[in-house]
């Protein structure tokens, strides 16, 4: 049983996490520079102070989303018996398209309300808070997109609380490893 909810939790993520590699390589081919360049904020600041900051840009979001529509949709196509047996929801399955851009969507409006703290409080992005608040810094940065997943999945699918916490221990583990690849592909120049 736990084995299964398991899978299914890869299942569920799968989706946003060959999002965030397709997003990996076109930050390294540079595609869309323009977009790039366009914050998501719009340079717009509070208390004299960026909201988001120039990392979190308009092409993250489009391609982000983008990605794991994508990636949602064509997954449903190329593998339905696996889809079928592994989905935590019919939705998922009948409608793999609008799931994966919820879970795009919900990935990226996660990490923004922690960047907005994040800028208020000096700490430059991709990095943690020091001293005692570092851990609570790192976990957050590792969590936050997944609750931004659950909450705008909310309209269509509730998970239960041994999903949850599966799916929070896998992005405590698969997050790192992304940055480890970005660290690696010098796009980022630490893992967190």
């Amino acid at each position: 049983m736990l084995l299964n909810r398991f899978c299914q939790a890869l299942w569920f993520a799968l989706p946003v996490i060959i999002g965030g590699l397709l997003h990996v390589g076109v930050i390294k081919l540079n595609w869309l520079p323009a977009l790039a360049r366009l914050p998501l904020d719009g340079g717009a600041t509070f208390r004299g102070k960026r909201l988001l900051g120039d990392n979190k840009t308009v092409r993250g979001a489009l391609v982000m989303i983008a990605a794991t529509l994508s990636s949602a949709a064509l997954l449903e196509h190329a593998a339905p018996s696996i889809a079928r047996r592994l989905a935590v929801a019919s939705f998922q399955v009948e409608h793999a398209a609008v799931w994966g851009f919820l879970l795009g969507a919900g990935y990226i409006s996660g990490e923004l309300p922690n960047s907005l703290i994040k800028r208020q409080f000096d700490i430059a992005p991709g990095r943690p808070a020091r001293g005692r608040a570092r851990l609570i810094s790192w976990t957050v940065d590792q969590v936050d997109s997944v609750v931004g997943v659950f909450l705008l999945l909310t309209p269509v699918w509730r998970p239960d609380s041994v999903f949850v916490a599966l799916t929070l221990g896998l992005s405590l583990v698969l997050h790192p490893l992304v940055a480890a690849l970005m660290v690696a592909l010098k796009l980022k120049s630490t893992v967190g």
